[in-house]
């Protein structure tokens, strides 16, 4: 397992107590990793199943929803495993984009954070930046070279970041 993959298995069995910070932190994972379906349906997915474990127990902590860990073969270009997580109730994924105060672009189903009303305190903020990194991110070894990135896919969620 790479350096990177070893740091976000340990972040990931990293669950705050406070419902605030639990709410930063799926605000950053779905921002990166979620859209909603047509249905209107939130779907989340990765390639990493540590980061699905986390959103699966955030999302059950936080919003007590029973939902399951779905387990896909990559396509043909992308091998390995695509884990997904589906919440199909309606009212459900409302509740959840309440919490997390995402809007949802019309167009393309992705996910945005309007209000920064989730990252008002420092603790929140560490939970965003941890689950921006578990969904979007990579470090090298120190003992190799120092170098830690977060990719976004454009600058207003960088800004949003920084």
């Amino acid at each position: 397992m790479s350096f990177s993959g070893m740091v976000k298995e340990e972040l990931s069995r990293q669950i705050s107590m406070a419902r605030h910070c639990r709410l930063a932190e799926i605000t950053a994972l779905l921002s990166a990793c979620g859209r909603m379906t047509a249905e209107g349906g939130l779907h989340f997915q990765t390639e990493n199943y540590a980061v699905i474990r986390k959103y699966f127990t955030l999302l059950t902590k936080t919003f007590n929803i029973e939902t399951a860990i779905v387990i896909r073969e990559g396509s043909h270009l992308k091998r390995g495993k695509e884990y997904l997580v589906e919440v199909t109730d309606p009212a459900r994924t409302e509740e959840v984009l309440q919490g997390t105060k995402l809007s949802v672009d019309n167009e393309t189903g992705l996910l945005e954070m309007d209000n920064s009303l989730v990252v008002q305190m420092n603790c929140c903020k560490r939970a965003f930046i941890r689950g921006t990194f578990l969904s979007s991110g990579s470090i090298s070894d120190p003992e190799k070279g120092y170098h830690f990135e977060i990719v976004c896919p454009d600058s207003r969620k960088a800004e949003q970041l920084q």
